[in-house]
């Protein structure tokens, strides 16, 4: 498998970042069976690519967005302080705390 990955690499930069992840089967209407792998990117204008490797043929690289590891009540203060330019007052950062403390 290290084949597949290295072949990966040499194809585009963007798949550099999925080390030991295989390419699984997919039945897709309009293609049958496709090889996809889901390739974490933060792009948001990022599209779908196709690329070839040994062993497998095409493969679609599939742009997915990172996961969000924070909480609900992280991502609400993260919101919340953005409002205010990233500088908010003691007196805000005291209303985003109890306006977020029930996520």
């Amino acid at each position: 498998m290290a084949g597949v990955a290295l072949a990966l690499v040499a194809a585009h930069p963007v798949a550099a970042q999925i080390g030991d992840q295989q390419p699984r089967l997919v039945d897709l209407p309009n293609l049958g069976p496709v090889y996809v792998l889901e390739v974490v990117d933060a792009d948001p204008r990022a599209l779908l690519r196709v690329i070839q490797v040994p062993g497998y043929g095409n493969v679609y690289l599939v742009p997915v967005k990172p996961r969000d590891t924070r909480t609900a009540r992280q991502a609400c203060i993260d919101e919340e302080v953005a409002k205010f330019a990233g500088s908010p007052s003691r007196l805000e950062l005291r209303t985003i705390d109890l306006k977020c403390s029930q996520r």
